[in-house]
């Protein structure tokens, strides 16, 4: 059940952030209507520093502003062999500070690096999954902030017929070729036991069902592959997945499609289309298209390509979307923005740091592989609050 790249993994859920919408020039056909920011930029949420915890931060998720898990490894020995040691910790965010807390997982030793996640499912609730290519995944659940862990399960029994509050959707297999999933179905983990249940009403989409979002008014979308074209596209649930529509996509096609992640602005709705590009563009997180809807996802226009030389042919995780309507995306060898609805990009110079952000329950959240711990939140994609996690030890 697992995806082709792992950003640091965030729990997505709705976060209100509203602005008003002014209409497009008349003498512009193309142009992009443009949304007047608030007088105020809403102040993102004050996460307190977790800097006194041990190791280095490898994955954060929140469940909401006052609750959240973090995963720490505290490596000894050379990164990636066999002396190198890992003891890895959870992190919990409660009462306005971040806590240590049991851990279910055992001590790496080896070169296989840290191969475990953590998702929050709700308020004081998470999953930790670990495994390899040798093991099969092992899940563990808390219901009490870490205090105690419970094994979970990870093969799907039984169905639901909606998806409760603090479940997680995630993607089952359900057909291997060449040791790639080729189709699959989506399925919860139940909030309080970990448990697996298939979602009684699936999508009418085939190969590899992924989940691509929550949007701002709380849809839940999914990406797969339109039965009749076979072309990439994305179904979208309003009622907790008791129904779902599809929305079919303009190309560039299937091959090499990883999946798509749905942000919006509240006005405005962008689908990010990630895949396998050509081996001489030596990115690995390939930006393949970028799909744009005005109509809250009834219809969307593909409004870039990638194309042999063209900029950014890379995207880490969600593109961020201002109240003003600029987007900004970060790729492995920048920060580009766009203001004129993702038609075109210029990279930006002595900007923000590239880094991987995501949209969360608590806005978008930017974090740094290579930075001592360091993350940022935002609810406009302008206003940054920074918080640390992790380096002591």
């Amino acid at each position: 059940m697992r995806d082709h790249a792992r950003p640091p993994v965030i729990a997505l859920a709705v976060a209100a952030v509203l602005a008003a919408c002014a209409p497009a020039p008349e003498a512009a056909p193309k142009a992009v209507p443009v949304v007047t920011p608030a007088a105020t930029a809403p102040a993102p949420p004050r996460v307190p520093s977790g800097d006194g915890l041990p190791g280095q931060a490898v994955f954060v998720t929140f469940a909401g502003a006052d609750s959240a898990f973090v995963l720490l490894a505290e490596c000894e020995g050379e990164q990636g062999t066999a002396g190198q040691r890992c003891r890895q910790h959870i992190g919990v965010l409660e009462d306005g500070r971040w806590h240590l807390r049991r851990s279910p997982l055992p001590d790496i030793t080896g070169d296989d690096g840290i191969t475990a996640d953590i998702r929050a499912l709700a308020p004081g609730q998470a999953l930790v999954t670990v495994g390899t290519g040798r093991d099969p995944d092992r899940t563990w659940v808390t219901a009490d902030g870490a205090r105690t862990w419970t094994r979970g399960t990870t093969e799907v029994k039984g169905t639901v017929d909606a998806v409760p509050p603090g479940a997680l959707l995630v993607t089952d297999c359900r057909g291997i070729e060449d040791g790639g999933c080729v189709e699959s179905r989506l399925a919860l983990v139940m909030p309080g036991t970990g448990e697996h249940r298939a979602l009684a009403t699936q999508p009418a989409l085939t190969g590899v069902l992924v989940p691509a979002g929550t949007s701002r008014d709380g849809a839940r979308w999914v990406s797969g592959v339109d039965p009749a074209t076979r072309l990439p596209a994305l179904a979208v649930t309003h009622d907790a997945g008791r129904t779902w529509q599809t929305r079919a996509l303009q190309g560039p096609g299937r091959e090499d499609t990883w999946g798509l992640r749905v942000v919006d602005s509240g006005t405005v709705l962008y689908a990010v289309e990630r895949g396998q590009l050509p081996p001489e563009e030596v990115v690995k997180n390939g930006l393949r298209a970028i799909h744009r809807s005005t109509d809250n996802g009834r219809t969307w226009e593909r409004v870039w390509s990638f194309r042999p030389g063209r900029d950014p042919r890379s995207v880490l995780a969600d593109v961020v979307v201002t109240p003003a309507g600029t987007l900004i995306l970060h790729a492995e060898d920048g920060v580009y923005r766009s203001e004129d609805g993702g038609r075109t990009f210029s990279k930006t110079a002595g900007g923000p740091t590239p880094g991987t952000v995501t949209w969360t329950p608590i806005g978008y959240v930017w974090s740094h592989d290579g930075g001592p711990g360091e993350y940022k939140v935002s609810l406009d994609g302008l206003t940054w609050h920074t918080f640390v996690l992790g380096g002591s030890g």
